[in-house]
C-alpha cells in the first residue's frame, strides 16, 4: 500500500466535533510504511486545548477517530500502529498490560 492511498483511505474518517476528515483538517502528520506494516503519527496533544474538562472530552473524540480509523484500514495491512505525533503515546494497538 501506498501512502496516498493510506491517505486516501483516511479521507473517509471525520473529526466528528468539526465533521472535517482528518487528512485535510491536518491532524495526520506523518505516515510510515514498511511493508505490510503502517504507523500513523496524529497531531493529538498539539490540538487539545489544555485543561481537564477538554482532555476529558477530547478523549471521547479521540477515541472515535482511533475505531474509525481501524476500522477503514485494519483489513488491508498487517501490522497497524496509531501514535501521537508530539507525547509518542501509542493509541493503537493498546498496550498489553
Amino acid at each position: 500500500m501506498k501512502e496516498s492511498e493510506v491517505l486516501d483511505l483516511l479521507k473517509q474518517v471525520k473529526n466528528p466535533f468539526t465533521e472535517v476528515d482528518i487528512v485535510s483538517e491536518g491532524l495526520v502528520s506523518a505516515v510510515v510504511i514498511n511493508g505490510d506494516d503502517l504507523r500513523i503519527y496524529l497531531g493529538f496533544a498539539r490540538n487539545k486545548p489544555p485543561g481537564p474538562v477538554s482532555s476529558a472530552l477530547s478523549w471521547l473524540i479521540q477515541a472515535k477517530i482511533i475505531r474509525d480509523i481501524v476500522g477503514v484500514l485494519g483489513d488491508k495491512i498487517r501490522k497497524l500502529e496509531i501514535i501521537d505525533d508530539t507525547t509518542l503515546r501509542r493509541y493503537y494497538p493498546a498496550e498489553e498490560v
